[in-house]
């Protein structure tokens, strides 16, 4: 293939992304939508086998019906001068490999956090009856702005299935052997508890700097997780919580049937693990008792003089701190639903939350917030007779030390209950009733330099279905991280 070849007669042909056995990955323009997407074309190098257009359509469908902000999108499928194609969501950000060549072993929190993504779109495959095989670093983007999206949902299925009876130098793309699970690599197919068992080694190589099996080659390390059980994670890392080691060793477990049997379950246990993770990576930060005692620790941490030159200096950011300044008027957030903003004001700080809350943030150097409310839009992927609506707040520190720490703060072990603002009839914002607080939300906070945005979404029939989650995620981190001074042009 080459640069400015058209493919079915719509998706041209820009740049390539990366090559393998299997065949390349573009960019590409949609000319028709007028958009960019990742073009991937399987090679099927010469091998006859008449069920495989039948199949490939099948697992391509499949995978088309995953929506959930932690995967990438499969958009379009056929055949071109005998290659089949995949059209993709284009991802702009690094794969996990190359995120784990920068640094390695991860943070604890960070690990657990970037499993909790993968986890979440496991999740919604086998809701919708897609199977991975082949979950490993080199399938995981983390993108410029914090989310972890799984690619080739559909894809790597396909490949294990239609060339299980191809020759044997074809089968590595059936799953990867320092990930793959180890029924994987015998005459059975696997399921969803396979994808269970590469997440384990995943958050393995994540927080030990290795995968949980190594050798000289690949057939050595299929041995070695044919022979023997994983190696115990804290041999490699002390020190970690026994709800993590536990965690991993029950994911890597050879036999599917000692191995939790949902991705639910494991979501549900990494949520758990999530919530007592930054105690375990920050051990002398000074956690309160409650809430509402809370303070910033000032001691540890004063704000630095940002340096003479810096932007973001409050004598030299430009920013104004108004509406218009600080959110856009409408933002799409990665499931290309449009929101639109229908409410602003700037407020004093003290009415963003609990009053120990504004104390803090006034003693810190911000007494206002500038806030917004935005409303889902109708179109193809919305949901107008129940829309999400977003309160975003966002407000300005003096430098971004003090807005880290703050960051930090709003986010701490318990979350701040803050303000929710809604609409008020005839214009203008009114703080949300006790309903809205009750029902299903989800919230996102952000830091761009000195400004910190708290974004939080909920559905407008104010339901406690969780299955809602993957939308109002989407919408409460699109506004968070499309709030703060990218909005002023000057």
């Amino acid at each position: 293939m080459e640069r400015g070849q058209l493919i079915a007669d719509r998706y041209e042909l820009i740049r390539r992304l990366g090559r393998g056995g299997m065949g390349e990955v573009w960019a590409a323009r949609d000319r028709v939508l007028r958009r960019e997407v990742a073009l991937k074309l399987l090679d099927l190098d010469g091998i006859a086998h008449a069920d495989l257009p039948r199949r490939f359509e099948r697992e391509a469908v499949a995978a088309a019906q995953i929506v959930h902000p932690n995967v990438a999108a499969l958009y379009d499928r056929g055949l071109h001068d005998d290659v089949l194609f995949l059209v993709m969501e284009k991802v702009d950000g690094q794969t996990l490999t190359e995120r784990l060549k920068a640094e390695n072993p991860f943070p604890l929190t960070r690990a657990v956090a970037i499993a909790s993504g993968i986890c979440a779109a496991l999740e919604a495959a086998h809701r919708a009856q897609v199977i991975h095989y082949d979950i490993k670093p080199h399938n995981v983007i983390l993108t410029d702005d914090g989310l972890v999206k799984v690619i080739d949902f559909g894809i790597a299925g396909f490949v294990q299935a239609a060339f299980t009876v191809a020759r044997s130098s074809q089968l590595t793309p059936a799953g990867t052997p320092e990930f793959g699970a180890p029924e994987q690599f015998l005459t059975e197919r696997g399921d969803e508890r396979s994808d269970l068992y590469a997440l384990g080694g995943m958050l393995f190589a994540m927080l030990a700097g290795r995968p949980p099996f190594t050798g000289h080659n690949s057939i050595a390390v299929v041995r070695r997780k044919l022979d023997e059980e994983a190696p115990h994670l804290d041999a490699f890392r002390p020190g970690l919580p026994p709800e993590v080691t536990a965690l991993v060793a029950e994911l890597l477990e050879r036999d599917p049937d000692r191995r939790p049997q949902s991705a639910q379950q494991v979501q549900q246990r990494l949520q758990a693990l999530l919530a007592s993770c930054a105690a375990a990576e920050a051990p002398t930060a000074t956690m309160p008792p409650t809430p509402r005692t809370r303070l910033l620790d000032v001691s540890r941490r004063a704000p630095r003089p940002p340096a003479p030159d810096s932007w973001d200096r409050a004598a030299t950011d430009e920013t104004p701190f108004t509406v218009d300044a600080l959110l856009p008027r409408r933002f799409t957030n990665d499931l290309d639903i449009e929101f639109a903003r229908i409410a602003e004001d700037t407020r004093l700080a003290r009415e963003a939350g609990p009053s120990d809350l504004a104390r803090e943030l006034a003693q810190h150097g911000c007494t206002e917030a500038v806030v917004g409310v935005y409303v889902e839009q109708p179109g193809p992927h919305a949901t107008p007779e129940n829309p999400v609506l977003v309160s975003v707040q966002v407000f300005a520190l003096p430098d971004t030390a003090t807005a880290g720490d703050v960051h930090k703060y709003l986010g701490g072990e318990v979350p701040w209950r803050l303000t929710i603002w809604g609409a008020r009839d005839g214009g203008g914002l009114a703080p949300c009733p006790d309903e809205v607080h009750r029902s299903y939300r989800w919230r996102y906070n952000w830091r761009f330099h000195r400004y910190v945005t708290v974004a939080l979404a909920y559905r407008a029939d104010l339901t406690n279905d969780g299955s809602v989650q993957p939308w109002l995620a989407a919408a409460a981190r699109r506004a968070a991280v499309s709030a703060g001074p990218q909005n002023h042009h000057g």
